[in-house]
């Protein structure tokens, strides 16, 4: 069958898998079919940093995705060799060294990279709007963002250029993108994915998965991708049986809590309150307990500690790219806020970051009390619609306490849980009334049990399906 970019578009990435596995279309028809979406959406999306010209392998490509054409963020998983660059200008043209594990399973997955996506610069930001690149759209609507800091992964996912994206998620980086752009993110547990041949990053908050648009795309990443290498910090067994072998067992009887207060105390957006209140109703009707109630986080000492852990990676990694780069790290190569952060950053003491850490250890003991009560916390993704683009102002210099609180009206749901290390996954299960913007709904589940997670994920994408669902933004949109 001749396969038309229209066509391409209508699969996830088994569909495609498939179609090849039974020859009935070539890798070289996908790969075909992907980058002429590219070229055709990508000057309204902004969201390929670098589209490769060549594919490396691609027809002897093996593996249960083989074939399928995938995007790599420009932060973290490049082939060495190629470019990656962090989203900033300081990295302009520098290369990547070293293959970790995880590229090496998307590799040996049989899946095809086509290009790189943009990120925010240096991964800070819950946006993706660069001096380096400029601003990435949402594929619902130019006029917004595709959050961060994975935001050209979801932005190609949700308009139909590839069906799945690598991305990371130090604080939501993953799920923030998902919700803009009406796909599925999920963070997993912390140690599922191996970070080999380095350590943790962000002290074990940072996580690397990917998007895609169905559940079963997830379960069946996490069955290619997870493990463990040897002098992993926090190796995790994988389960008895796989993520996707178990994904059609509907859960049934679980004790559900849902947030509806924001974690930060921030007033919700009320079409996202209603959209909560809506995936509560529906798990009820599924048979499942449920019960509004929510942590206690001491916001402010967590979100000081977190940022000034986050400000001292982030002056870490700008010190590493200037070395390489032989640039200065000053603002002739990074944007004034991410100089502000990274300065910040370059200047803490041990002192800090060991009384970061106690507030870490608080808020992971408090959660692991919280979940001795319920199997499942459902929040929402964000507690704002999708950011305009250029509510991110680029020419502050915020202290780091100062810049993430900013954004807390829209973020504060997700870093918990890179501090904890559970699964979470954001879910594109509701829009707004006119049906024009998506908006994600959260489930976070208990450490290490991602299993059930994915069960009732799948159970609430039967009983509430986003399949039919495009943006105007999209391949069958733009190129029917």
């Amino acid at each position: 069958m001749a396969l038309s970019p229209v066509e391409y578009a209508r699969y996830d990435a088994i569909g495609l898998a498939d179609l090849v596995a039974r020859k009935e279309v070539a890798p070289a028809e996908l790969l075909a079919c992907a980058l002429d979406a590219a070229e055709a959406l990508n000057p309204e999306l902004n969201a390929l940093a670098e589209v490769y010209d060549d594919r490396r392998g691609f027809e002897s490509a093996g593996g249960r995705l083989s074939g399928v054409p995938t995007l790599l963020k420009d932060i973290g998983h490049i082939e060495p060799g190629r470019v990656i660059e962090f989203g900033s200008r300081l990295a302009r043209g520098n290369r990547a060294e070293t293959a970790t594990r995880f590229l090496g399973s998307i590799l040996s997955s049989g899946m095809v990279p086509i290009g790189r996506t943009t990120s925010s610069e240096l991964a800070i930001a819950g946006i993706t709007e660069t001096a380096a690149f400029g601003p990435t759209c949402s594929p619902w609507d130019k006029t917004r963002s595709s959050g961060g800091s994975s935001g050209g992964a979801g932005s190609a996912v949700g308009a139909g250029i590839v069906p799945i994206a690598q991305g990371s998620d130090g604080g939501g980086s993953i799920r923030i993108p998902a919700s803009c752009c009406g796909v599925v993110g999920l963070k997993p547990t912390r140690g599922r994915i191996s970070p080999a041949p380095y350590g943790h990053a962000l002290a074990g908050f940072a996580a690397s998965f990917v998007l895609t648009r169905t559940v079963r795309d997830t379960a069946l990443a996490l069955d290619l991708f997870s493990g463990s290498a040897p002098g992993d910090p926090t190796p995790l067994a994988r389960p008895g049986s796989g993520f996707l072998d178990q994904l059609e067992d509907a859960p049934e009887g679980l004790r559900i809590a849902i947030a509806m207060d924001s974690f930060s105390g921030h007033h919700l957006d009320p079409q996202v309150v209603r959209a909560a209140r809506q995936t509560a109703e529906l798990l009820m009707e599924m048979g499942h307990k449920v019960e509004i109630r929510q942590p206690r986080l001491p916001w402010e000492p967590f979100l000081r500690a977190m940022s000034l852990m986050w400000a001292a990676d982030a002056g870490r990694l700008a010190n590493l790219l200037g070395e390489r780069t032989g640039r200065p790290v000053d603002e002739t190569t990074l944007e004034r806020q991410t100089l502000a952060i990274c300065r910040e950053g370059m200047a803490l003491s041990a002192d800090d970051l060991l009384q970061a850490d106690e507030t870490f250890n608080a808020v992971n003991r408090g959660m692991a009390d919280f979940f001795d009560d319920c199997d499942i916390l459902v929040t929402p993704t964000l507690g704002q619609l999708p950011p305009p683009i250029g509510r991110y102002n680029p020419d502050e210099e915020l202290d780091s306490v100062s810049f993430f609180g900013s954004w807390a009206d829209v973020e504060s749901f997700l870093p918990l849980f890179n501090c904890t290390g559970q699964p979470a996954i954001s879910l594109p299960l509701a829009t707004t009334q006119d049906g024009k913007l998506p908006i994600g709904i959260q489930l976070v589940g208990s450490y290490g049990d991602e299993a059930l997670v994915l069960r009732l994920a799948r159970a609430l994408e039967v009983a509430a399906p986003w399949s039919g669902r495009t943006p105007p933004i999209h391949v069958s949109e733009r190129m029917g």
